[in-house]
Protein backbone atom coordinates (compact mmCIF):
# COMPACT_ATOMS: atom_id res chain seq x y z
CA UNK A 1 0.00 0.00 0.00
CA UNK A 2 2.47 2.55 1.10
CA UNK A 3 4.95 1.91 -1.59
CA UNK A 4 2.23 2.04 -4.51
CA UNK A 5 0.07 5.24 -3.13
CA UNK A 6 3.35 6.69 -1.06
CA UNK A 7 4.73 6.76 -4.87
CA UNK A 8 1.84 8.69 -6.41
CA UNK A 9 1.93 11.24 -3.72
CA UNK A 10 5.64 11.42 -4.24
CA UNK A 11 5.34 11.87 -7.86
CA UNK A 12 2.76 14.44 -7.86
CA UNK A 13 5.05 16.08 -5.44
CA UNK A 14 7.98 15.91 -7.62
CA UNK A 15 5.73 17.41 -10.63
CA UNK A 16 4.58 20.79 -8.10
CA UNK A 17 8.24 21.59 -8.34
CA UNK A 18 8.54 20.21 -5.05
CA UNK A 19 11.64 17.55 -5.54
CA UNK A 20 14.97 18.02 -3.69
CA UNK A 21 17.55 19.30 -5.86
CA UNK A 22 20.86 16.66 -4.51
CA UNK A 23 22.39 19.53 -2.46
CA UNK A 24 22.25 17.70 1.11
CA UNK A 25 21.41 19.41 4.90
CA UNK A 26 24.83 20.92 5.81
CA UNK A 27 25.79 23.73 7.91
CA UNK A 28 26.25 26.90 6.99
CA UNK A 29 28.27 29.83 8.74
CA UNK A 30 27.95 33.59 8.22
CA UNK A 31 30.89 36.39 8.52
CA UNK A 32 30.43 37.31 12.05
CA UNK A 33 30.75 33.23 13.21
CA UNK A 34 26.91 32.16 13.24
CA UNK A 35 25.76 29.16 11.86
CA UNK A 36 22.67 27.62 10.76
CA UNK A 37 21.52 23.79 9.26
CA UNK A 38 19.96 24.28 5.93
CA UNK A 39 19.78 22.69 2.01
CA UNK A 40 21.15 25.44 -0.17
CA UNK A 41 18.62 25.84 -3.40
CA UNK A 42 20.38 28.35 -5.88
CA UNK A 43 21.56 31.55 -6.03
CA UNK A 44 19.22 34.58 -7.17
CA UNK A 45 21.22 37.54 -8.49
CA UNK A 46 23.18 38.74 -4.72
CA UNK A 47 21.71 36.47 -2.35
CA UNK A 48 21.49 32.71 -1.89
CA UNK A 49 18.59 30.52 -1.33
CA UNK A 50 17.92 27.84 1.60
CA UNK A 51 15.56 25.76 2.52
CA UNK A 52 15.10 24.26 6.23
CA UNK A 53 14.39 20.50 7.08
CA UNK A 54 10.53 21.65 7.74
CA UNK A 55 10.40 22.85 3.86
CA UNK A 56 10.75 26.66 4.39
CA UNK A 57 13.00 28.71 2.35
CA UNK A 58 15.11 31.81 2.64
CA UNK A 59 17.48 34.49 1.25
CA UNK A 60 20.65 35.40 2.83
CA UNK A 61 23.20 37.98 1.00
CA UNK A 62 25.77 35.73 -0.68
CA UNK A 63 28.56 38.46 0.92
CA UNK A 64 27.35 37.45 4.10
CA UNK A 65 28.51 33.98 4.23
CA UNK A 66 32.03 33.07 5.36
CA UNK A 67 35.04 32.49 2.41
CA UNK A 68 34.67 28.11 2.55
CA UNK A 69 30.76 28.72 2.25
CA UNK A 70 31.38 31.44 -1.05
CA UNK A 71 33.17 29.00 -2.49
CA UNK A 72 30.97 25.91 -1.38
CA UNK A 73 28.19 27.91 -3.39
CA UNK A 74 30.58 28.07 -6.79
CA UNK A 75 30.73 24.46 -6.19
CA UNK A 76 27.03 23.39 -5.73
CA UNK A 77 26.27 25.89 -8.50
CA UNK A 78 28.38 23.79 -11.02
CA UNK A 79 26.64 20.85 -10.24
CA UNK A 80 22.90 21.59 -9.58
CA UNK A 81 20.64 21.26 -12.12
CA UNK A 82 18.24 23.01 -13.54
CA UNK A 83 15.05 23.10 -11.26
CA UNK A 84 11.57 21.79 -13.35
CA UNK A 85 8.71 24.20 -14.32
CA UNK A 86 6.36 24.79 -11.60
CA UNK A 87 3.18 24.24 -13.73
CA UNK A 88 1.27 26.80 -11.38
CA UNK A 89 1.79 30.68 -10.86
CA UNK A 90 1.52 32.47 -7.43
CA UNK A 91 -1.68 34.55 -7.07
CA UNK A 92 -0.39 38.37 -7.94
CA UNK A 93 -0.25 41.07 -5.05
CA UNK A 94 -3.92 42.66 -5.93
CA UNK A 95 -3.74 46.46 -6.43
CA UNK A 96 -6.06 46.81 -3.75
CA UNK A 97 -5.22 45.26 -0.27
CA UNK A 98 -7.77 45.15 2.58
CA UNK A 99 -5.64 47.30 4.86
CA UNK A 100 -7.80 49.64 7.25
CA UNK A 101 -10.60 47.43 6.52
CA UNK A 102 -12.58 46.56 10.01
CA UNK A 103 -11.52 43.58 11.73
CA UNK A 104 -14.16 40.63 11.37
CA UNK A 105 -16.46 39.62 14.44
CA UNK A 106 -17.37 36.81 13.02
CA UNK A 107 -16.66 34.61 9.67
CA UNK A 108 -19.50 32.49 8.99
CA UNK A 109 -19.96 30.04 5.77
CA UNK A 110 -23.85 29.60 5.10
CA UNK A 111 -25.38 26.74 3.29
CA UNK A 112 -23.88 23.61 2.50
CA UNK A 113 -20.62 22.55 1.56
CA UNK A 114 -19.36 22.92 -1.99
CA UNK A 115 -16.82 20.10 -2.34
CA UNK A 116 -16.92 17.09 -5.56
CA UNK A 117 -15.25 14.46 -5.98
CA UNK A 118 -13.12 15.00 -8.93
CA UNK A 119 -11.48 11.24 -9.18
CA UNK A 120 -10.87 8.38 -6.86
CA UNK A 121 -8.55 5.25 -8.35
CA UNK A 122 -8.04 2.28 -6.44
CA UNK A 123 -5.81 0.73 -8.85
CA UNK A 124 -3.33 3.63 -8.83
CA UNK A 125 -4.41 5.41 -5.05
CA UNK A 126 -4.90 8.45 -7.13
CA UNK A 127 -8.14 10.47 -5.36
CA UNK A 128 -8.59 13.82 -6.10
CA UNK A 129 -11.47 16.18 -4.48
CA UNK A 130 -12.42 19.94 -5.05
CA UNK A 131 -13.67 22.85 -2.89
CA UNK A 132 -14.10 26.49 -4.84
CA UNK A 133 -10.92 27.47 -3.82
CA UNK A 134 -9.09 23.87 -3.17
CA UNK A 135 -7.98 21.16 -4.89
CA UNK A 136 -6.78 17.84 -2.30
CA UNK A 137 -4.89 15.26 -3.54
CA UNK A 138 -4.96 11.97 -1.27
CA UNK A 139 -3.51 8.31 -1.28
CA UNK A 140 -6.85 6.66 0.38
CA UNK A 141 -10.00 7.45 0.33
CA UNK A 142 -12.27 10.21 2.26
CA UNK A 143 -15.53 9.18 2.66
CA UNK A 144 -18.49 11.39 2.52
CA UNK A 145 -18.50 13.09 6.14
CA UNK A 146 -14.77 13.94 5.70
CA UNK A 147 -14.92 15.27 2.50
CA UNK A 148 -17.95 17.59 3.47
CA UNK A 149 -16.31 18.73 6.93
CA UNK A 150 -12.76 19.45 4.71
CA UNK A 151 -14.65 21.24 2.22
CA UNK A 152 -16.27 23.70 5.37
CA UNK A 153 -13.56 23.88 7.47
CA UNK A 154 -11.40 25.05 4.06
CA UNK A 155 -13.68 27.67 2.90
CA UNK A 156 -14.15 28.62 5.87
CA UNK A 157 -10.36 29.59 6.57
CA UNK A 158 -10.04 30.98 3.39
CA UNK A 159 -12.42 33.74 4.03
CA UNK A 160 -11.48 34.14 7.42
CA UNK A 161 -7.36 34.90 6.49
CA UNK A 162 -8.70 36.68 3.81
CA UNK A 163 -11.14 38.92 5.31
CA UNK A 164 -8.82 40.21 8.57
CA UNK A 165 -7.31 42.98 7.27
CA UNK A 166 -3.63 41.97 6.68
CA UNK A 167 -3.51 41.98 3.00
CA UNK A 168 -3.24 37.53 3.00
CA UNK A 169 -4.52 37.07 -0.46
CA UNK A 170 -1.33 34.86 -1.34
CA UNK A 171 -1.02 31.05 -2.76
CA UNK A 172 0.56 29.42 -6.28
CA UNK A 173 -2.98 28.67 -7.67
CA UNK A 174 -3.03 25.79 -10.07
CA UNK A 175 -6.27 24.91 -12.13
CA UNK A 176 -7.99 27.68 -10.81
CA UNK A 177 -7.21 25.96 -6.80
CA UNK A 178 -4.67 25.48 -4.16
CA UNK A 179 -3.10 22.52 -3.56
CA UNK A 180 -3.17 20.14 -0.17
CA UNK A 181 -1.47 16.26 -0.51
CA UNK A 182 -2.84 14.70 2.56
CA UNK A 183 -1.37 11.15 3.39
CA UNK A 184 -2.77 7.97 5.07
CA UNK A 185 0.70 7.11 6.92
CA UNK A 186 3.28 9.10 8.55
CA UNK A 187 5.88 7.19 6.80
CA UNK A 188 4.41 7.88 3.08
CA UNK A 189 4.17 11.48 4.33
CA UNK A 190 8.03 11.60 5.52
CA UNK A 191 9.19 9.72 1.99
CA UNK A 192 7.59 12.82 0.37
CA UNK A 193 9.38 15.24 2.32
CA UNK A 194 7.77 16.17 5.41
CA UNK A 195 9.82 16.76 8.37
CA UNK A 196 9.95 13.56 10.58
CA UNK A 197 7.82 14.47 14.02
CA UNK A 198 5.87 17.11 12.30
CA UNK A 199 2.08 16.95 12.02
CA UNK A 200 2.18 19.12 8.94
CA UNK A 201 4.01 21.56 6.70
CA UNK A 202 3.85 24.07 4.04
CA UNK A 203 5.98 23.83 1.13
CA UNK A 204 6.81 27.89 0.23
CA UNK A 205 9.01 26.96 -2.69
CA UNK A 206 5.80 24.90 -4.63
CA UNK A 207 3.00 26.28 -2.31
CA UNK A 208 1.87 23.11 -1.46
CA UNK A 209 0.57 22.06 2.28
CA UNK A 210 1.57 18.67 2.79
CA UNK A 211 -0.18 16.93 6.33
CA UNK A 212 -0.42 12.76 7.46
CA UNK A 213 -4.02 12.21 8.04
CA UNK A 214 -3.22 10.94 11.43
CA UNK A 215 -2.89 14.62 12.13
CA UNK A 216 -6.37 15.41 11.29
CA UNK A 217 -8.26 13.24 13.59
CA UNK A 218 -9.07 10.99 10.53
CA UNK A 219 -10.03 6.78 11.16
CA UNK A 220 -9.56 4.10 8.76
CA UNK A 221 -12.78 2.20 8.61
CA UNK A 222 -13.38 -0.30 5.76
CA UNK A 223 -15.15 2.47 3.53
CA UNK A 224 -11.84 4.99 3.38
CA UNK A 225 -11.30 7.55 6.49
CA UNK A 226 -13.74 8.89 8.33
CA UNK A 227 -13.25 12.26 10.91
CA UNK A 228 -12.66 11.85 14.18
CA UNK A 229 -14.98 14.66 15.60
CA UNK A 230 -13.09 14.44 19.48
CA UNK A 231 -10.42 15.66 17.53
CA UNK A 232 -9.46 19.09 16.44
CA UNK A 233 -7.88 20.42 13.17
CA UNK A 234 -5.38 23.38 14.10
CA UNK A 235 -2.49 21.44 12.28
CA UNK A 236 -4.38 22.09 9.07
CA UNK A 237 -5.63 25.59 9.65
CA UNK A 238 -1.74 26.97 10.55
CA UNK A 239 -0.52 25.40 7.54
CA UNK A 240 -3.02 27.05 5.38
CA UNK A 241 -2.83 30.16 6.68
CA UNK A 242 0.85 30.00 5.58
CA UNK A 243 -0.20 28.91 1.97
CA UNK A 244 -2.13 32.74 2.31
CA UNK A 245 0.66 34.60 3.87
CA UNK A 246 1.83 37.15 1.32
CA UNK A 247 5.30 36.17 0.02
CA UNK A 248 7.12 39.33 0.63
CA UNK A 249 6.10 39.08 5.02
CA UNK A 250 8.10 35.53 4.24
CA UNK A 251 10.40 36.65 2.26
CA UNK A 252 13.18 37.37 5.04
CA UNK A 253 14.52 34.42 7.61
CA UNK A 254 14.02 36.91 10.67
CA UNK A 255 10.33 36.75 10.43
CA UNK A 256 9.62 33.68 12.46
CA UNK A 257 7.47 35.97 14.31
CA UNK A 258 5.41 37.32 11.94
CA UNK A 259 4.35 34.42 10.04
CA UNK A 260 4.35 31.86 13.09
CA UNK A 261 2.55 34.35 15.35
CA UNK A 262 -0.05 34.78 12.34
CA UNK A 263 -0.56 31.23 11.19
CA UNK A 264 -1.47 30.42 15.54
CA UNK A 265 -3.05 33.46 15.56
CA UNK A 266 -5.82 32.35 12.56
CA UNK A 267 -5.16 28.56 14.13
CA UNK A 268 -6.09 29.21 17.94
CA UNK A 269 -9.69 30.83 16.80
CA UNK A 270 -12.16 28.89 18.10
CA UNK A 271 -13.64 26.77 15.16
CA UNK A 272 -17.12 24.99 14.28
CA UNK A 273 -18.69 23.78 11.42
CA UNK A 274 -18.49 26.77 8.90
CA UNK A 275 -17.56 29.67 11.60
CA UNK A 276 -14.71 31.16 12.79
CA UNK A 277 -15.33 33.39 16.35
CA UNK A 278 -12.54 35.82 16.60
CA UNK A 279 -11.32 37.33 20.09
CA UNK A 280 -10.18 40.64 19.67
CA UNK A 281 -10.22 40.63 23.83
CA UNK A 282 -7.50 38.54 24.04
CA UNK A 283 -8.99 35.18 26.32
CA UNK A 284 -8.56 32.79 24.10
CA UNK A 285 -4.77 34.05 23.07
CA UNK A 286 -4.21 34.07 26.71
CA UNK A 287 -5.21 30.60 27.67
CA UNK A 288 -3.85 28.53 24.42
CA UNK A 289 -0.61 30.57 25.34
CA UNK A 290 -0.67 29.65 29.20
CA UNK A 291 -2.18 26.48 29.23
CA UNK A 292 -4.14 24.30 26.98
CA UNK A 293 -6.38 26.61 25.24
CA UNK A 294 -10.25 27.22 25.38
CA UNK A 295 -11.06 23.23 25.17
CA UNK A 296 -8.48 22.44 27.55
CA UNK A 297 -6.75 19.77 24.51
CA UNK A 298 -4.61 22.29 22.55
CA UNK A 299 -2.22 25.30 23.21
CA UNK A 300 1.37 25.73 24.42
CA UNK A 301 0.83 26.10 28.18
CA UNK A 302 3.99 28.13 28.98
CA UNK A 303 2.21 29.17 31.90
CA UNK A 304 1.86 32.77 32.91
CA UNK A 305 5.37 33.96 34.41
CA UNK A 306 7.61 34.17 31.06
CA UNK A 307 11.31 34.90 31.02
CA UNK A 308 11.72 36.12 27.30
CA UNK A 309 15.01 37.20 25.13
CA UNK A 310 14.79 41.18 24.38
CA UNK A 311 12.66 42.59 22.10
CA UNK A 312 14.50 43.41 19.43
CA UNK A 313 16.30 40.15 19.83
CA UNK A 314 13.12 38.37 19.52
CA UNK A 315 11.73 40.56 16.43
CA UNK A 316 14.92 39.69 14.47
CA UNK A 317 16.08 35.81 15.55
CA UNK A 318 16.64 33.82 12.72
CA UNK A 319 14.27 30.62 11.75
CA UNK A 320 16.79 28.33 12.11
CA UNK A 321 16.63 29.80 15.74
CA UNK A 322 13.17 30.40 16.18
CA UNK A 323 11.95 27.18 15.19
CA UNK A 324 14.88 25.27 16.65
CA UNK A 325 14.75 23.55 20.52
CA UNK A 326 12.52 26.39 22.51
CA UNK A 327 10.18 26.87 19.40
CA UNK A 328 7.55 25.61 21.56
CA UNK A 329 7.97 28.87 23.38
CA UNK A 330 8.77 31.35 20.43
CA UNK A 331 5.67 29.94 18.70
CA UNK A 332 3.60 30.79 21.99
CA UNK A 333 5.62 34.29 22.59
CA UNK A 334 5.15 35.50 18.99
CA UNK A 335 1.09 34.56 19.33
CA UNK A 336 1.29 37.05 21.98
CA UNK A 337 3.73 39.83 20.22
CA UNK A 338 0.90 39.11 17.00
CA UNK A 339 -2.18 39.45 19.23
CA UNK A 340 -1.18 42.61 20.88
CA UNK A 341 0.38 44.89 17.49
CA UNK A 342 -3.67 43.94 16.33
CA UNK A 343 -5.95 44.18 19.25
CA UNK A 344 -3.80 45.98 22.20
CA UNK A 345 -1.69 48.77 21.00
CA UNK A 346 -2.81 52.10 20.06
CA UNK A 347 -6.36 50.83 21.23
CA UNK A 348 -6.91 48.41 18.95
CA UNK A 349 -6.56 50.19 15.73
CA UNK A 350 -3.52 48.14 14.39
CA UNK A 351 -1.83 50.97 12.85
CA UNK A 352 1.94 50.06 13.99
CA UNK A 353 1.82 46.73 12.33
CA UNK A 354 0.21 47.56 9.10
CA UNK A 355 2.92 50.08 8.65
CA UNK A 356 5.00 47.05 9.48
CA UNK A 357 3.41 44.86 6.66
CA UNK A 358 3.42 48.04 4.19
CA UNK A 359 7.26 48.23 4.45
CA UNK A 360 7.79 44.51 3.67
CA UNK A 361 5.42 44.76 0.62
CA UNK A 362 7.40 47.73 -0.12
CA UNK A 363 10.53 45.50 -0.07
CA UNK A 364 12.50 46.77 3.56
CA UNK A 365 13.62 43.66 5.30
CA UNK A 366 14.54 42.82 9.12
CA UNK A 367 15.38 45.78 11.39
CA UNK A 368 14.66 48.12 8.56
CA UNK A 369 11.60 47.11 8.65
CA UNK A 370 10.55 47.17 12.28
CA UNK A 371 10.75 51.27 12.72
CA UNK A 372 7.03 51.23 12.33
CA UNK A 373 6.37 48.52 15.27
CA UNK A 374 8.10 51.05 17.39
CA UNK A 375 5.83 54.34 17.22
CA UNK A 376 8.51 56.32 17.31
CA UNK A 377 9.75 55.21 20.39
CA UNK A 378 12.43 52.69 21.41
CA UNK A 379 12.61 49.03 21.66
CA UNK A 380 13.13 49.41 25.68
CA UNK A 381 9.82 51.10 25.16
CA UNK A 382 7.89 48.80 23.82
CA UNK A 383 8.87 45.89 26.20
CA UNK A 384 7.19 47.94 28.95
CA UNK A 385 4.03 48.62 26.90
CA UNK A 386 3.72 45.13 25.73
CA UNK A 387 4.82 43.53 28.79
CA UNK A 388 2.13 46.18 31.03
CA UNK A 389 -0.85 45.15 28.33
CA UNK A 390 -0.29 41.84 28.92
CA UNK A 391 -0.10 41.77 32.81
CA UNK A 392 -3.50 43.30 32.60
CA UNK A 393 -4.44 40.23 31.07
CA UNK A 394 -2.37 38.06 34.14
CA UNK A 395 0.57 37.02 32.54
CA UNK A 396 4.00 38.66 33.66
CA UNK A 397 6.70 39.03 31.57
CA UNK A 398 10.40 39.38 32.42
CA UNK A 399 12.69 40.29 29.56
CA UNK A 400 16.10 38.86 29.79
CA UNK A 401 19.61 39.23 28.11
Amino acid sequence: MTSRHGAFLSGLLFALSCAKSHAEQRTWTNTQGRTFQAEFVKVDGANAIFAFENGRTFATPVADLSPADRQALVRLQSVAPAAPATPGTAAQTPVQTNFGYAWPREIRMDGASQSKVVSEDAKTGRYIYESPHYRFTCDARLTEDVLRNFAMMFETTHKYATSVPLALHSGVIRQGRLDVLLFQSMNGYIQAGGPAGSAGCYVPSTGVVMVPMESLGLTRTSTGFSLDTAKQNKVLIHELAHQLTTREYMRSSRNGWLVEGLAEYLASTPYTWGHFRPDPQGNIVLNYVTAYGEDGRFGRNLGKKLRAPRLKQFLLMDYSYFAGRNANFNYGFALLLTHYFLHMEGGGKSYRITEYLKALRAGKNDEDALAPLLGGSTFEKLEKEFADAWRKKGIEIEFVP
